[in-house]
């Protein structure tokens, strides 16, 4: 699995610089609410590891994604600022959430992971 954490949180930078955009401080149930639709939607696009990596299709990858997300939300949701001053906040508890959901998602879904050599080189993801 160290070779999901990595895809993780290539993708959560990426979904972070997208919810961070343009703002200088985010109260955290906005931050919250945004990032419980951009993470799943974000793993689940076409091109990316969680939907290239495991036999799903876009609604099984989308509500495991989602599910995943939602816990690793309320796991943290004690720890993460009640401001978030962006994009520093925002990348730092997206990398966290991002890791936690992506390894969340690959335990649900180890079972349709593709053993391939595409899927095994993190190379392949960034």
């Amino acid at each position: 699995m160290n070779m999901m954490i990595k895809f993780v949180l290539m993708t959560a930078v990426l979904v972070c610089l997208a919810v961070n955009a343009g703002a200088a401080e985010v109260e955290k149930e906005v931050w919250i609410d945004a990032m419980s639709t951009a993470l799943p939607t974000a793993f689940c696009q076409s091109e990316q590891f969680f939907r290239q990596c495991f036999d799903v299709t876009q609604i099984e990858c989308e509500q495991t994604a989602a599910s995943a997300t939602r816990i690793c939300l309320e796991k943290y949701k004690d720890q993460i600022p009640a401001v978030l001053n962006q994009p520093k906040d925002g990348s730092h508890w997206g990398r966290i959430i991002g890791k936690c959901a992506g390894e969340a998602y690959g335990i649900a879904l180890q079972k349709k992971f593709k053993n391939n050599l595409k899927c095994k080189d993190p190379s392949n993801w960034q």
